[in-house]
């Protein structure tokens, strides 16, 4: 469930024309991602977890891929939800995310293209919301926010369901700042930043929300960060310039690329995170057939300590146990309690932000 620099730098699309360097980034890891099988299992329902925030991922922490169906002609559909819940199975019997909290983090989750919906209700607007394809959710979780998420489900037809969602990592400095949620993309006041050029098409995600934000104060938390979503006809190729001193990496949707100098291969469900060792990445659709589709990440890292407790990140392990306490006795939403607590917690580790 999901302030960056005033300047447009802050999160900079990056041209879809090839640019002609030798100074090129070399592939760190090429990683297969565990698929879980979910409703429908049996017709392709599934979750790609990317567990990220290694140093050469920071400031990204999670990349979740889901892709789901729901048909109201289903006949194991009910039997498997009866089941969830007598079993006591999470986010089964209610296909979707009921009421959970967050804290200290940004969260962005993009519906792909052609999807239909997610249903949203949150602690900070009472009323729901469905948005689908080609809309992304921005939310800032700051000092905390409780939220549901359902699949949008229909009794007159199937509905199928594909997205992202990434988690990034807020500087010490910024976890507690106020909670903020924005809609940006398709049938928003905020249209895709997009360009197309030589078989590239690059939907710069990061810079369409930054233009979001800059109607808002919430451009000051220092980070720089890039999240484009390209697509490549057959053979073409893209070489976006990286700064030096940001992470890199990539998530493919569908498809098979070569990467970089090597020509490493990364196909569909694969995960490639660069050296920092260059200026630039080249990346190809070597299938002579069919489309390259790939969430493309960079970001200065944050180089500070994490401590996540599931839904919650924070710096320190006091802090976990700070959110979970302030859950169990009502005071997680209220922020004056929460500000003058996280204060204290400070205070005693010596820490001073």
């Amino acid at each position: 469930g999901a302030g960056f620099v005033s300047a447009a730098s802050f999160i900079s699309g990056k041209s879809v024309h090839a640019i002609s360097t030798t100074n090129q980034r070399s592939v760190a890891s090429i990683e297969s991602n565990v698929v879980i099988p979910v409703w429908p299992s049996w017709g392709g329902g599934r979750v790609v977890p990317v567990s990220l925030g290694g140093p050469q991922q920071d400031p990204f922490l999670l990349l979740a891929h889901h892709k789901h169906w729901f048909d109201p002609r289903d006949p194991l559909r009910k039997p498997f939800q009866m089941a969830g819940k007598a079993l006591g199975l999470p986010y089964v019997d209610v296909e979707g995310f009921s009421m959970h909290p967050h804290r200290g983090f940004d969260i962005l989750t993009y519906i792909i293209d052609g999807s239909d919906g997610f249903q949203h209700r949150d602690s900070l607007n009472k009323s729901a919301r469905i948005y689908r394809g080609g809309t992304a959710q921005f939310m800032r979780t700051g000092s905390g926010v409780l939220h549901e998420e359902f699949w949008e489900t229909r009794p007159d037809r199937r509905t199928d369901i594909e997205l992202f969602q990434l988690w990034i990592n807020l500087p010490a400095l910024h976890k507690m700042d106020e909670p903020v949620i924005q809609y940006i993309g398709k049938s928003t006041d905020t249209p895709w930043i997009e360009e197309t050029s030589n078989g590239v098409q690059v939907r710069h995600v990061g810079s369409t929300l930054n233009a979001c934000l800059s109607r808002y104060d919430l451009n000051d938390v220092g980070r720089s960060i890039t999240i484009d979503h390209v697509t490549m006809k057959p053979g073409a190729t893209w070489t976006p310039p990286v700064t030096a001193d940001h992470s890199a990496l990539l998530y493919v949707r569908e498809g098979t690329g070569t990467l970089g100098r090597e020509q490493e291969i990364v196909k569909a469900l694969q995960t490639a995170t660069f050296h920092s060792d260059g200026g630039a990445i080249t990346i190809q659709n070597a299938d002579l057939r069919k489309s390259l589709d790939f969430l493309f990440l960079a970001g200065v890292p944050l180089c500070e300590p994490v401590a996540m407790g599931g839904p919650i990140v924070m710096n320190t392990q006091q802090e976990i146990n700070d959110a979970y306490r302030q859950l169990q006795n009502g005071t997680f939403l209220k922020r004056h309690v929460v500000l003058r607590e996280h204060g204290e917690t400070l205070s005693q580790s010596g820490r001073n932000l």
